[in-house]
């Protein structure tokens, strides 16, 4: 008799053992939806063929990469994130450049200002993790353009203050640690940054020996986080796109226009912009004239407000002021009392292919070894919205433009 209930009490021990594991294993491998998106700033869209890149190599093959990423106009870091993670244009979503002057406000917002990137008046449109976190799932970022600021009064359930002297290794062990805890605190949606390409796309200039290291090396850590991402109870439930938010060209030193030699510069007020594009507000009553003198420059484009071609489709916000320039591809502006000593640029018009960036994604969503047509990087929205099964805002995105990468019937 006693060896008749011990051998019951074990059979009863072994089904609750089993039905605890079945349980556990469900509470771990959650069936909601799990999106995580990588940025590698400045990533143009062919590095990847001049450099040894097996893991944006092993996502192509087993899933989806796009011939290239077509940027907003300005093709700069700013404007190109906050249009991704928003589905607008610049002009709708009002971040048009790194570093403008608001009229509405009379402020400036500065990338080099942390207090005015955190300040949500800048920021129009509803980002993807705002759009999240009002349909119930929760959401994360580790340096993203906005992730700071307290956009209609919303900022993702988990957040960092941006510092690009965070080892990468922490920032892959902080997204897998998110990744890893309680599913019903667990984020569904995760946005992450690499800025490394782009500064070494300045200093060296695109296709440099020490650029398509730089490349290599931001593979490599792709592939560690790859690797601990598929030792995850739910690795199968898991997206992972690899964007970029623009390319980059080449910048040679005697290829710089001196705007003080072609117009009066007391005629501005305001000057918002770099070597490649600039938004100038005039002095009362000299509008005509600078426009005048600035159209004089060579291998420079030059528009009034509103008269900015439309396949731009900029121009139009306050915040590009009365005149919008724009250099040639391979040019730059500037002024003749400053020297100037990057080797590449960016922020030129985005139909050149040297602007476009890159587009990688795996996942049970994705088809497998599929190669998509180039599209523009603000339908990312609509697809990141489809991915995470929540209804998107109103937007200029069309999630028609990249639904050909999807598996039909998931």
């Amino acid at each position: 008799m006693l060896k008749k209930i011990s051998h019951t009490a074990t059979i009863g021990l072994a089904m609750v053992i089993l039905l605890s594991i079945g349980c556990n294993s469900e509470h771990e491998t959650s069936s909601e939806p799990t999106l995580v998106v990588l940025s590698l700033d400045g990533f143009r869209w062919d590095y990847a063929a001049h450099a040894h890149t097996p893991n944006l190599d092993k996502i192509a093959t087993e899933g989806v990469r796009a011939e290239s990423l077509i940027p907003v106009f300005p093709t700069g870091t700013f404007a190109n994130h906050y249009s991704m993670a928003t589905g607008l244009y610049p002009d709708h979503h009002g971040i048009v450049a790194n570093r403008f002057t608001c009229p509405t406000f009379g402020e400036d917002y500065n990338k080099s200002d942390r207090s005015t990137l955190r300040d949500g008046k800048f920021y129009g449109g509803e980002p993807i993790w705002n759009t999240a976190e009002n349909q119930g799932l929760k959401s994360a970022a580790f340096f993203w353009v906005g992730s700071e600021a307290d956009v209609q009064e919303t900022r993702p359930d988990r957040w960092k203050i941006y510092n690009n002297s965070t080892p990468y290794g922490d920032r892959i062990d902080t997204v897998i640690h998110w990744l890893s805890i309680a599913p019903e605190k667990r984020p569904n949606l995760i946005m992450w940054y690499y800025h490394q390409v782009d500064s070494d796309g300045h200093r060296y200039g695109p296709l440099a020996d020490s650029l398509l290291m730089t490349v290599s090396l931001k593979d490599s850590l792709i592939g560690v986080f790859l690797d601990k991402m598929e030792k995850l109870p739910q690795s199968d439930q898991i997206n992972f796109m690899v964007v970029s938010d623009h390319g980059m060209a080449e910048l040679p030193s005697e290829q710089i226009v001196h705007l003080d030699q072609y117009i009066d510069t007391a005629h501005i007020d305001i000057f918002d912009g770099g070597l490649t594009t600039a938004n100038i507000r005039a002095k009362s009553g000299q509008l005509d004239e600078l426009y005048e003198g600035l159209s004089r420059v060579p291998n420079l484009s030059v528009w009034k407000s509103g008269e900015v071609p439309e396949h731009f489709n900029y121009g139009n916000h306050p915040r590009t002021h009365d005149i919008v320039i724009l250099a040639d591809v391979g040019w730059g502006m500037g002024w003749s009392w400053r020297n100037y000593n990057l080797k590449a640029a960016h922020g030129y018009d985005n139909r050149h292919t040297d602007m476009h960036g890159i587009f990688y994604a795996m996942g049970p969503n994705f088809k497998a070894n599929y190669t998509a047509p180039a599209f523009e990087n603000l339908h990312l929205y609509p697809l990141m919205a489809h991915l995470l099964k929540i209804e998107p805002a109103d937007t200029d995105a069309d999630f028609n433009k990249v639904e050909n990468m999807l598996i039909t019937n998931k």
